[in-house]
């Protein structure tokens, strides 16, 4: 709880900076960064988040890696966090960040999970129909997952749409079931 509360304080802090700068896509995409190159490399994952590192050693390196990459507010914002040992909690100041921005940009995010990879006319296709049906820019993430057979299944914030084949097999499993029981 403390620290979705503290990811939501850091988050609307960069997030009023960057829009009274007009920069919410740049900083987004710097932030996004930040964090994927901290999870793609362990070693710089191990010294940023390991509690017993000196703050100092974790700024050389932060500097050193991201020197001309970011916005300077985007830099002292991460050495901010450093120095008062936050640091653990970037992806979720920067999840929190992107729904922030998102919010205002009008653009949800759709997790899609398909048996079978999607083609690009079908992602056009379901990108359009959610869009139409929500009236956002609809963002696609796309997952596969064999066990749902076939169909998709959409979730869209906290709504769930799912027309999947399991889902469907097992409605009719429990209706079969529900009826045999009435007819006894």
């Amino acid at each position: 709880m403390l620290t979705n509360q503290l990811a939501q304080t850091y988050a609307q802090a960069v997030y009023e900076i960057a829009a009274e700068k007009g920069l919410l896509d740049e900083v987004q995409e710097q932030l996004e960064t930040v964090v994927e190159t901290v999870a793609a490399h362990a070693e710089l994952s191990t010294l940023l988040y390991h509690p017993l590192i000196p703050s100092q050693a974790k700024k050389e390196t932060v500097t050193k890696i991201f020197t001309g990459e970011l916005a300077d507010f985007v830099s002292n914002f991460l050495l901010l966090l450093i120095d008062k040992r936050r640091e653990s909690i970037l992806p979720a100041i920067v999840s929190e960040y992107v729904r922030m921005a998102n919010q205002v940009r009008n653009i949800q995010i759709a997790e899609v999970t398909t048996a079978q990879p999607i083609t690009e006319e079908q992602r056009q296709a379901l990108t359009a129909k959610l869009s139409q049906v929500t009236g956002s820019r609809i963002v696609l993430k796309t997952n596969i997952d064999e066990q749902i057979l076939g169909g998709v299944v959409v979730k869209i914030g906290e709504r769930l749409i799912d027309g999947s084949l399991i889902r469907q097999l097992q409605s009719l499993k429990a209706s079969l079931l529900s009826s045999k029981q009435t007819a006894v």
